[in-house]
């Protein structure tokens, strides 16, 4: 399905394609070029002589930014194919039939709805309106966990509210800017309503979002807040006494953000987990296979990038502070697990099980509904007890 662009996207094309050097370092890891094109300057030139593009290409990429930092002319193909993606949705009102987009619909409703969300809650009146934002994959993930994380950030910064909702990446990786737009409204609502300062996520993707959807408030990444804090007592160097070596797997919405990366790897000596950096890490991380809705766009490029993220470490367990990327890393073939299952979960240091179990779409959803259900029974001031009835 062959889809026009506009005179803006035209331009953009012939930008892009000028600087292109035909160099083929982009091409070297991302998960979806070579399937496409010889160099990218071939396939700009493509659609740029055309003046329309297949409607799979844009959305195949992984919007990871992976190109335009070894790039040494800086060309921006994520710019160009969420652009094209963007052009796609408003010049035909929807996404295309032929790009799988219903099962993103019905998360999105879902994640915004009643059901499983609440306001943000647990603000002290005269303090500085700070809220944790936990998001969606880690909720569905591990209510226990996420109230955990809640309960230390009380006890260090009492006060620190709590909002269960979603940040929209989704909808907006789909280049629907309008639906996006939407469902950050009442996101963001909440926030003003409630004078929210500061916004503390957990999210890489919440992270990236809000930074540039919520001007008005600060917000940080809650490995920073922890990494200045100080872990648990309790975990302090516990992982001393686990004999496995954790490559360590950096999701690519942190590409840029140092402090990050820094604060993760704190986190992890404090832990005293032996870790084992990928090859591609930091700012030069690669996809993990999840990136840009790619799962739900071209699945089976998905899992083919999720295979070659995971076997490029010889380590057979991965830790992460995504909890998008543990899936993609179990996909691969590897057993992975959270930063904040160490921090927060005395369970698997007792059962000496480092990795997460599959769950189902059904018990994710019943889990976020739980962790609404813990919000809802806070009261002002209060910690929320790890036996607290579901």
């Amino acid at each position: 399905m062959q889809i026009k662009f506009d005179s803006e996207v035209s331009k953009l094309l012939k930008e892009e394609k000028e600087k292109c050097i035909g160099c083929k370092l982009c091409m070297k890891n991302c998960p979806m070029l070579g399937q496409y094109c010889k160099t990218p300057k071939e396939l700009l030139s493509r659609m740029d002589e055309g003046q329309q593009v297949e409607v799979i290409i844009p959305y195949s990429c992984a919007l990871c930014g992976y190109c335009t930092q070894v790039c040494p002319k800086q060309v921006d193909l994520n710019k160009v194919f969420f652009k094209l993606r963007m052009n796609i949705v408003r010049d035909t009102g929807r996404v295309p039939e032929t790009i799988n987009y219903r099962p993103v619909q019905f998360h999105q409703k879902s994640s915004f709805s009643k059901l499983f969300t609440t306001e943000v809650t647990g603000l002290e009146a005269g303090k500085k309106r700070s809220v944790f934002f936990p998001g969606c994959s880690l909720t569905a993930y591990n209510p226990d966990l996420v109230m955990k994380t809640y309960d230390y950030l009380r006890e260090k910064r009492p006060e620190t509210g709590i909002m269960m909702n979603c940040c929209g990446k989704p909808t907006y990786s789909m280049g629907d800017m309008k639906s996006f737009h939407r469902f950050y409204a009442t996101v963001q609502s909440s926030f003003d309503v409630q004078g929210v300062d500061e916004i503390i996520v957990a999210c890489q993707n919440c992270y990236k979002t809000m930074t540039q959807y919520s001007p008005k408030q600060k917000v940080t990444s809650l490995w920073e807040v922890i990494a200045e804090l100080g872990i648990p007592e309790d975990k302090m160097n516990r992982g001393k006494s686990i004999p496995i070596t954790f490559a360590i797997h950096d999701p690519c919405p942190t590409r840029k953000e140092t402090n990050i990366h820094d604060s993760i790897r704190k986190i992890t000596l404090e832990l005293g987990l032996k870790i084992r950096e990928m090859e591609f890490s930091r700012e030069n991380t690669l996809c993990c296979g999840s990136g840009g809705m790619l799962g739900i766009t071209n699945k089976d490029l998905a899992i083919h990038q999720m295979k070659k993220r995971a076997n490029q470490t010889e380590e057979d367990y991965i830790v992460t502070y995504c909890e998008e990327c543990v899936e993609s890393m179990k996909h691969g073939g590897k057993k992975a697990i959270h930063i904040l299952d160490f921090l927060f979960d005395d369970e698997i240091y007792l059962k000496k099980i480092y990795h997460q179990g599959q769950l189902s779409t059904l018990k994710k959803w019943s889990n976020r509904y739980v962790a609404k259900r813990k919000v809802k029974k806070l009261k002002l001031g209060g910690r929320v007890s790890g036996n607290q009835k579901r």
